[in-house]
């Protein structure tokens, strides 16, 4: 196989690691702040959602059709599952990705004084 013919597949945390490396010190920690406040603010939102799903609601009147029945509850437990879901992805990602973007300034920022002190690699 031709080495440019070969794809190396790479995963979303190893894109965000070689962004975060390539981008200056600064740019790091301004991309951390915000992944950091947009997944805050987006947790917050999936929280509310969780508080609806948690508090009981009003008493569903019986269905004459069992099958739309079936159906409701199909489509409640999915809406709920994704709040569930989106609710550990956001909680999880608002530290891990400005940890990431945090490390890569680091990195970035040891790279920076490497060249300038004529270090080279």
């Amino acid at each position: 196989m031709h080495p440019m013919q070969r794809h190396n597949r790479t995963s979303v945390v190893e894109d965000l690691w070689i962004l975060a490396t390539r981008l200056p010190w600064w740019a790091d920690l301004l991309l951390a702040v915000f992944a950091y406040v947009g997944f805050h603010l987006w947790h917050g939102h999936f929280l509310s959602e969780m508080s609806q799903v948690t508090t009981p609601s009003v008493p569903v009147p019986a269905k004459t059709d069992p099958a739309t029945g079936i159906t409701d509850a199909v489509n409640t437990g999915l809406d709920h599952g994704l709040t569930v879901v989106g609710n550990i992805f956001t909680q999880v990602f608002q530290y891990l990705v400005p940890a990431l973007f945090v490390l890569g300034g680091v990195a970035s920022g040891i790279r920076e004084q490497k060249l300038k002190r004529g270090g080279g690699s």
